[in-house]
């Protein structure tokens, strides 16, 4: 009997399991995926990187998001790449949240997000934690926090976007 349970929900559901274990998880953004970006990959969905090569713990991130012209009211998909040796690394938790641009203010609550293994469209990476933004048009921070597998420390980035 085939299963009629699409696999990204399976998936989505092994990474919320897995986030949960061991560790509080954040607080759901439930506006997230309102007026949000498919995730197409394509038609100004690509993936863009803007921090790129960060090294910490033998792990290379790369920071980034799909798509890159957003306007108020719509959503941002933050997507994150993790290598180690030059394997992508699956078993990282990766979250975002969407910040003022003087980084005092959270907009909404922090994301997790969800591994993409890698395909003829694009590396391995964590995404599906769309940002949903706010109506005033303003540059905004997405903040990443990154919890790496062995590694005692989360880490924190921020890379700044520009939203009309």
């Amino acid at each position: 009997m085939r299963s009629i349970m699409p696999i990204s929900a399976i998936l989505f559901l092994i990474t919320v399991f897995v986030a949960g274990c061991g560790e509080t998880s954040p607080p759901v953004n439930t506006e997230a995926t309102e007026g949000g970006p498919t995730h197409s990959h394509e038609g100004g969905d690509e993936l863009v990187w803007v921090g790129e090569d960060i090294e910490h713990d033998g792990f290379v991130l790369k920071l980034g998001h799909h798509g890159d012209h957003w306007h108020a009211g719509e959503a941002v998909e933050p997507a994150v790449s993790i290598t180690r040796d030059g394997e992508a690394v699956p078993d990282a938790k990766v979250f975002n949240s969407l910040v003022s641009a003087d980084g005092m203010e959270t907009v909404g609550a922090e994301i997790a997000t969800i591994y993409e293994p890698e395909t003829d469209d694009e590396p391995a990476h964590y995404a599906q934690g769309n940002l949903k933004l706010p109506e005033e048009s303003n540059p905004f921070i997405i903040r990443f926090r990154i919890a790496l597998p062995g590694v005692d420390d989360e880490l924190t980035r921020d890379i700044t976007i520009e939203v009309e």
